[in-house]
């Protein structure tokens, strides 16, 4: 990774969105139209994130901290705003970001993926139900009951209690058993780092 990819997982992950976000909020408060949607398209990793990802997560990140702003911002102009946060997603992309991704980082993800249109319906079913933060999968749904801010929470407050409950026993396990696959991948590394020139073999 370098400088290039840096910038282009902003470019693809961030500013691809908040620019036409932009346009869009320009355009509903010169126009005084009330009743509009803008929905942003996350990822579980706009919550959290791990090794292999650092080209792409500070972007997801950074939508949803423009998606939460905005939230607020639109009730100036009676626009709602939702964000859905994608699990991982079987597109033509991931075909091709597979052939690179390194292992840890597969280990640690450990999903096959799921389709485009199941993907789809998730959202539409959660813009629908006017949820600001609209989770994909089980995982990502306790990703955002633990860590969504100042964001509402869903409207079945039994299930946000008992998502933030598994939250606060079941991350730090999943913190532990990925720390422990990264330090345990750690020699492979080293080696990897040597094939590319990085570290020169003494």
């Amino acid at each position: 990774m370098d400088e290039a990819d840096l910038r282009k997982g902003m470019d693809d992950g961030y500013w691809i969105q908040a620019f036409t976000a932009f346009q869009l909020v320009k355009m509903t408060a010169s126009q005084q139209f009330r009743g509009g949607k803008i929905v942003f398209v996350g990822s579980t990793l706009s919550y959290m994130s791990f090794v292999g990802w650092g080209s792409y997560s500070p972007a997801k990140h950074a939508l949803r901290g423009l998606a939460d702003t905005l939230r607020n911002e639109c009730l100036l102009y009676g626009t709602d705003v939702h964000m859905f946060f994608a699990g991982t997603m079987k597109t033509p992309g991931y075909e091709t970001e597979m052939k690179t991704k390194p292992k840890i980082t597969v280990d640690i993800e450990g999903d096959d993926g799921y389709s485009v249109e199941g993907s789809a319906k998730k959202m539409l079913s959660g813009v629908s139900a006017g949820q600001a933060h609209i989770a994909y999968d089980l995982v990502t749904s306790i990703f955002r009951a633990t860590t969504r801010g100042s964001t509402p929470g869903h409207n079945n407050i039994l299930t946000e209690i008992g998502l933030t409950l598994i939250g606060l026993f079941g991350l730090p396990v999943f913190r532990w058993i990925a720390d422990r696959q990264v330090r345990a991948h750690a020699a492979e590394h080293t080696e990897y780092l040597k094939s590319k020139g990085i570290i020169k073999s003494s």
